[in-house]
């Protein structure tokens, strides 16, 4: 499997399921996990994108260590992605418009939540390697991000 076919399987996860599991670890060194709602932006190849407050655990849990996991599946379940890679905490006003873009009309919880003022910032997810199982027959695809080829 390749870079690109992982990446179109994820894009069809995000397209059809809207969700994401994110995985990080918290400051006792135990895995925290969350439902988050990613978007992809078609220039930015091996990269997906969150929204987030600054303020919330995930943000400070990636400070503190920013490697972390991802995982999509399909709707009917007969395809699920692991990525494993390396969080940026972006705050640039450009990268979080085109993020807003990609993904703001599917933040539906997010944006019920009662804040005062919002202080948005952007994870970057930087892919490095995937994991594709496909659990109707058992099999299980490791991809390498850095150093294949699309």
């Amino acid at each position: 499997m390749t870079k690109n076919k992982v990446m179109e399987i994820i894009l069809d996860c995000i397209e059809n399921s809207r969700a994401a599991v994110l995985a990080t670890v918290d400051h006792n060194g135990h895995p925290d996990m969350r439902w988050v709602t990613p978007g992809c932006v078609r220039e930015r190849f091996d990269a997906i994108y969150i929204v987030s407050e600054s303020h919330f655990s995930k943000v400070k849990q990636l400070t503190e260590n920013p490697f972390a996991t991802m995982m999509f599946q399909t709707v009917s379940l007969d395809k699920v992605i692991t990525v494993y890679g390396k969080v940026n905490i972006i705050t640039a006003p450009s990268i979080l418009a085109e993020t807003l873009e990609c993904v703001g009309k599917h933040l539906h919880a997010f944006w019920n939540l009662k804040h005062g003022k919002r202080d948005l910032v952007v994870l970057e997810f930087l892919i490095e390697n995937a994991r594709f199982y496909h659990p109707l027959n058992g099999s299980i695809e490791n991809v390498r991000f850095g150093l294949e080829e699309s």
